[in-house]
């Protein structure tokens, strides 16, 4: 499986945040997918995660270089002030408290820092698929609200779509569960199989992402 194999997320990103982003903290960087591509516009850059699995596949990913700590945003290992850019990458929606993430953030950043918040969007053509195994809509709505009530001064919002690319069914099948760690189960699968209609029968099968974006500041714009 490719996720994002022509690079939108970063080239978003890097639109965004512009060639340099200061010191960086990744709040969920996950295998470290983006965590590289984030380094390449870092002073610094600190990536944590909740998941040692994650973390250990990260460090097999992107070598001595980028520091990783085991850890969550709602209780974020920094000093106050010491941070520029804090980035969720596609994470606040997987914290029980997305206001207390928030918070956490906002207090490592510096003055005019910015937090850049990633996350899924629910009625995506991927979503659409893992809501069949897991339903995450509530957790989105949660993470949204909490952007939405953290007092930050919005800089600006939107959407970008990437793809996901599988050989074919049977891998996007595999695949899907297995980031559950569960059986494939018949119904489900064969409801897949009516949402992607004649899709389903591509090789490579793509299947589209969208993704929202909050870009955040202490600092009102003027």
């Amino acid at each position: 499986m490719l996720r994002d194999p022509e690079g939108i997320e970063y080239k978003v990103i890097r639109k965004l945040l512009g060639p340099t982003a200061g010191d960086v903290l990744e709040v969920g960087c996950g295998d470290g997918r983006l965590t590289g591509e984030l380094a390449k516009i870092s002073d610094t850059i600190l990536a944590i995660d909740p998941d040692a699995g994650s973390i250990d596949q990260a460090r097999s990913l992107l070598g001595s270089g980028i520091s990783l700590i085991l850890g969550s945003g709602e209780t974020i290992p920094l000093a106050d002030d010491t941070i520029d850019t804090v980035i969720f990458s596609l994470s606040l929606h997987h914290h029980e408290g997305p206001d207390q993430a928030l918070t956490e953030a906002q207090r490592v950043l510096r003055d005019k820092g910015r937090i850049l918040i990633l996350e899924p969007e629910a009625q995506s053509p991927i979503n659409r698929l893992f809501r069949l195994i897991h339903d995450e809509d509530a957790a989105y709505d949660r993470a949204a609200d909490a952007v939405n009530m953290c007092g930050l001064e919005l800089v600006d919002m939107g959407t970008y779509n990437s793809i996901w690319r599988f050989d074919d069914f049977e891998e996007m099948v595999k695949y899907l569960y297995s980031h559950f760690e569960l059986e494939p189960d018949q119904p489900q699968v064969e409801a897949m199989g009516n949402i992607l209609g004649s899709e389903a029968t591509d090789r490579p099968l793509d299947i589209e992402d969208t993704t929202r974006w909050w870009l955040l500041t202490e600092t009102p714009s003027t």
